[in-house]
């Protein structure tokens, strides 16, 4: 099964190794320019952000470059070769960083406590797809199990309504298992990031059929 570097992880644990030549050095394609402007919502509150790519070659992640917050918005500017995986790092919080698919061209993101969009990056309008769906099936299964207590609390709470209850669940969490491999299955650089955050959610039978 391929393995993705540990970003988080490694970033808490400051055992990850950064290469620091910056997103204008990348070898391989000719690089074309990118253009990242990010705006925070008015109950996100940070001072500073710094830009992080996987470098897959080395399996390492690449400072970008780190920018003020001013006035809720901030820029980053450069180049690449390509639709890679990135990161947003706020502050210096390194348990939280803020998952996109860094393109070639102009990508505006707006951070709102709870919600994000995004104009001009298709892949990562793809990775909110699937975070979209995600939460949906997530804010499903929270429901059934609202309805299974309060169900439960009455004296009328029958044995087939606690299969049915417990079945719908069940369907809830397979359709979430499903839509997770099969996103993660192609490969792209919006499975590589489902892939880091997610798999570990996967049950065996599941993490079986990752490729």
């Amino acid at each position: 099964m391929k393995k993705i570097l540990p970003i988080i992880h490694l970033m808490a644990g400051f055992c990850l190794a950064f290469l620091t030549t910056g997103c204008n050095q990348q070898q391989g394609d000719s690089p074309s320019d990118f253009n990242v402007t990010c705006t925070l919502g008015d109950k996100v509150q940070r001072d500073s952000a710094t830009l992080l790519v996987l470098e897959e070659d080395y399996n390492k992640l690449m400072l970008c470059g780190t920018a003020r917050v001013q006035k809720g918005t901030f820029t980053f500017k450069g180049q690449t070769t390509g639709a890679r995986v990135a990161l947003i790092r706020w502050d210096n919080d390194t348990i939280h960083p803020f998952y996109f698919v860094l393109e070639p061209g102009n990508t505006n993101l707006v951070i709102k406590a709870g919600s994000w969009s995004v104009q001009g990056s298709k892949q990562t309008a793809e990775y909110l797809k699937y975070i979209n769906r995600r939460n949906s099936i997530l804010n499903a299964r929270a429901e059934t199990w609202q309805q299974y207590l309060t169900a439960a609390s009455r004296p009328s709470f029958k044995r087939e309504d606690e299969m049915r209850l417990v079945r719908q669940d069940s369907l809830l969490n397979d359709s979430l298992q499903r839509i997770t491999v099969e996103r993660i299955n192609q490969g792209d650089a919006v499975g590589r990031i489902i892939r880091e955050r997610f798999a570990d959610k996967l049950d065996k039978e599941h993490v079986r059929q990752l490729k």
